[in-house]
This record gives structure tokens, C-alpha cells and sequence, in this order.
């Protein structure tokens, strides 16, 4: 599968694109999705004022092509959602599964609305986000994926 490698000069940009995109509704909270998307959303809760900041965890990839049947709540969310507006942040909208699973949820927890901001999507997905920066049909490297640099003394 043919890979793209972002670095983190370049993922900055496209967070604070998306920042600017959000700044127009105006969230009340951020969910982000661990892992691919707590960088983003963390990122994004600094640049936007510091909105509140909720973290799920959802499995779905075991490697790079290879999924599970279906995604799995390894960590849930806590609290209510009641009349909030929330944005649910990734790193990418691949397949939309994981979007889907996590929409539910946040839908059970009360939220008003939901909008969803990814800094990447796929040209296949099910569940195309409100807000993105790239659409590409390859594997996304983000520079928080690389392996570590060994320094050797």
C-alpha cells in the first residue's frame, strides 16, 4: 500500500485550518478518539481556547490492513453531553466505522449537536466529516507514528 508521510510542520497546518474552520460552530466540547485523534484534539482544544476535552477509545485496526469485524469501545465517555455541541475529532475518516460507533455514542450522552473534524479523510468512506483539511486514497503516516530516532552515546 503506497504511504504518505506527514510531518509535524505540516500536521500543525492542518490543525490550525481546522481550527479556523471551527471557529464558526463553535464547540462546546471536544471528543477526541484515541489513539490517531488525541493529538488533534488535544492541538485543537489549546488553539480553540481550551474547550473542554473528552477522550474515547476505540479499537478497530490491528495493523496497517487489517481490521477487526467491527470497532470496539475499549474506553467509554464520561458525563452528559446534555445540549452540548460537540465535535468529535480523528486523524483520518477511513472506512467511517469508528465515526459511526462514536457518533452513537455521543448521541446517547445528550449532545444537541455533532460535527465531525478529521484532518484527513478517504475517498471511500461512509461517514464524510463536517470539517477536513486532504482527502487521499494512502496510508497516513503521522509524524506521531514514526518509530523513535536511537540516540546512541
Amino acid at each position: 500500500m503506497d504511504k504518505v508521510y506527514l510531518t509535524w510542520w505540516q500536521t500543525d497546518r492542518a490543525m490550525f485550518a481546522l481550527a479556523d474552520a471551527l471557529r464558526s460552530y463553535n464547540p462546546d466540547i471536544i471528543v477526541g478518539i484515541a489513539r490517531g485523534g488525541l493529538i488533534p484534539a488535544v492541538r485543537l482544544s489549546h488553539i480553540l481556547g481550551d474547550i473542554e476535552l473528552k477522550v474515547i477509545d476505540v479499537k478497530f485496526y490491528k495493523d496497517v490492513d487489517e481490521r477487526m469485524e467491527k470497532p470496539k469501545i475499549m474506553i467509554p465517555l464520561h458525563g452528559s453531553l446534555k445540549g452540548k455541541r460537540v465535535v468529535i475529532v480523528d486523524d483520518v475518516s477511513d472506512t467511517g466505522k469508528t465515526l459511526e460507533v462514536v457518533i452513537e455514542e455521543v448521541k446517547k450522552l445528550g449532545a444537541s449537536e455533532i460535527k465531525i473534524a478529521c484532518l484527513a479523510v478517504k475517498p471511500w468512506t461512509k461517514v464524510m466529516p463536517d470539517f477536513y483539511v486532504f482527502r487521499t486514497d494512502k496510508w497516513i503516516v503521522f509524524p506521531w507514528e514514526e518509530f523513535p530516532v536511537v540516540v546512541r552515546e
